[in-house]
């Protein structure tokens, strides 16, 4: 009958836990919460979109090489075996494996990283180059400017020396042997290809 008054407009409609009218037009499957949410009272928060933990930036990373200011000179219990440091495992340890380690001689105790925990959100997690550093990308730009400045400095003294010698004078006067190897055409390098024997050559075996 309250139910009937309520979709009539007679009575006044029914509040949840946060003072929100429920519309009485609803299907119980609706309104009723799920068993495992232990809510007694008539509800529609299962309804709503839950408040997610707020996420981190798409621009922040963990911090590499850091290390808290502190430092320690007595060994700890539960810390690394090798390093001394509170913050990893001694199989997690990414230092030498020293001959003695830091639990038993009391000496070189590493400082305890700074460990940040990031909640990392949906495009976070899918990003290919999150965390990357490009200044990491300046080692090989430096490598490759320093093959080119060698290449260039190898070329000017081969000018000075008179220029490349032809390749076609060395075998010009020697007979053809299907069996020799024939040296790239390019003079500076020293790895030679083998010739193929052709096809229509009998093989030495059916001699």
């Amino acid at each position: 009958a309250l139910d009937e008054a309520r979709k009539a407009g007679q009575a006044p409609a029914e509040l949840d836990e946060d003072g929100r009218e429920i519309n009485p037009h609803m299907p119980q499957y609706i309104i009723q919460a799920p068993w495992y949410l232990n809510q007694s009272k008539p509800t529609l928060k299962h309804q709503r979109a839950r408040q997610e933990a707020q996420k981190t930036s798409i621009n922040e990373w963990y911090p590499r090489g850091v290390f808290k200011a502190e430092t320690v000179t007595k060994y700890r219990k539960g810390a690394c075996e090798n390093c001394g440091a509170m913050t990893h495992q001694t199989k997690e340890c990414c230092e030498r494996p020293r001959k003695v380690g830091a639990k038993f001689s009391g000496q070189d105790i590493r400082p305890d990283e700074i460990v940040k925990e990031i909640h990392l959100d949906y495009d976070a997690k899918r990003d290919r180059w999150n965390g990357y550093n490009a200044d990491m990308y300046m080692e090989v730009v430096q490598e490759y400017e320093m093959l080119e400045e060698l290449k260039e400095k190898t070329a000017n003294e081969n000018e000075q020396e008179g220029g490349v010698q032809n390749i076609n004078d060395e075998f010009k006067d020697k007979p053809f042997d299907n069996d020799a190897p024939i040296p790239n055409k390019d003079p500076r390098i020293k790895t030679t290809i083998r010739n193929l024997r052709i096809r229509e050559d009998v093989a030495k075996y059916l001699l």
